[in-house]
């Protein structure tokens, strides 16, 4: 089986207040999308590593570190971004993963526990159990209901998908309201499988975001 990774560091990451993007500070180290980067890199299925980067970076950083990944430019939309990194997917890879740059703390074995159930129903992301209540809301921010927990997850990346079928959803005409790959893959009337994430893997939006992560990777 041979395997790519897209991972998606184009962001402008205004949420977080700092004028350099969040994913490309240094976080415990090193910039924060390589340990993304070095995640994937280390399971031997992943053939192609693309990172989709901010127009102004792609030079700088296909030079640097062009025996370690490919860059893709960053589109005006994220879809438009995972697009752009489709793009250079070569012809001989099964399965795509798409994941975020901002959710570094990623483990090598949640990972392989996303790939092995796409590879046995073509399409798997990651998830987590909601541990907080949740309410459905009016437009005047009253209570509707409260929705089972049983039933709710939040999705998170990678996302895996077996790489016709990506690339068949992206030939489609997407809409603005997409807010991840999952979405596309449903979309196509496509089952797409749910793996609970065993470890850490937040997104890091916020600078107590970025802390915790520090601190997390250090213990």
């Amino acid at each position: 089986m041979r395997n790519a990774v897209i991972i998606v560091a184009a962001g402008s990451g205004k949420r977080f207040g700092n004028k350099v993007p969040k994913q490309f500070l240094k976080f415990n180290g090193k910039p924060m999308f390589l340990w993304s980067v070095f995640a994937f890199a280390s399971i031997k299925s992943f053939k192609q590593i693309i990172v989709v980067v901010p127009s102004n970076m792609l030079q700088a950083l296909t030079e640097q570190y062009k025996t370690i990944f490919e860059c893709a430019i960053g589109g005006k939309e994220r879809f438009d971004s995972v697009k752009n990194g489709l793009a250079i997917v070569r012809d001989d890879i099964d399965f795509i993963a798409v994941h975020d740059a901002a959710r570094p703390l990623i483990a090598e074995k949640d990972i392989l526990y996303v790939l092995k159930e796409a590879e046995k129903t073509n399409a798997a992301i990651a998830v987590e159990k909601p541990k907080d209540t949740i309410k459905l809301v009016s437009n005047d921010d009253k209570i509707l209901k409260t929705l089972d927990r049983l039933y709710l997850r939040n999705a998170q990346t990678p996302q895996i998908f077996e790489a016709v079928l990506l690339k068949k959803a992206y030939s489609k005409k997407i809409s603005a309201n997409i807010t991840d790959d999952s979405q596309l893959i449903e979309n196509l009337k496509v089952k797409v499988s749910a793996v609970e994430t065993r470890f850490p893997n937040f997104k890091v939006t916020t600078k107590q975001d970025f802390a915790l992560g520090e601190k997390l990777l250090k213990s």
